[in-house]
This record gives structure tokens, C-alpha cells and sequence, in this order.
């Protein structure tokens, strides 16, 4: 449900940031390390750094909203 959504996040930010979908079913090492109790768990990282976190599904314009406090600039 949430990967299309990602997908559209994605697309409108190449060149500006990544998003990277892990499946933690087989990276559960992983999970474990960034403390990922709940599926879906979105974290944004800025500098090597989680800045925030949001559990739970979202639509596209809710994960812009999630992100535009981190950009710099308030918008992609």
C-alpha cells in the first residue's frame, strides 16, 4: 500500500534526496539497529542522522509534509 506512494515521493525528488524501501523481514539485523518495531516506519536521515520518524501508512502529499521541515528551504 505504502510502496506506490514512496515510489511517487521518489520520483518527484530525484537528484534532490533517496528513499530506499528495506525489507525487514530479511534484513532483520538492520531492523534491530534502527529500532523498526512497526510496519511501515518511515525515518528520515540528513547527514548520516535520523531526524525524524513517522509509523504508519501515508499517502504522497502526507510523506511531502512529513519531509518539508528537513529541506532546507520548506519545500522539494
Amino acid at each position: 500500500m505504502v510502496a506506490p506512494e514512496l515510489n511517487k515521493v521518489a520520483r518527484e525528488g530525484a537528484g534532490k534526496w533517496v528513499v530506499a524501501k528495506v525489507n525487514t523481514e530479511r534484513a532483520q539485523n538492520l531492523a534491530r539497529r534502527f529500532r523498526i518495531n512497526a510496519i511501515p516506519t518511515m525515518a528520515l536521515f540528513k547527514d548520516g542522522l535520523e531526524v525524524t520518524r513517522q509509523v504508519g501508512a501515508m499517502a504522497a502529499p502526507a510523506i511531502r509534509k512529513f519531509l518539508e521541515p528537513h529541506l532546507g528551504n520548506g519545500k522539494s
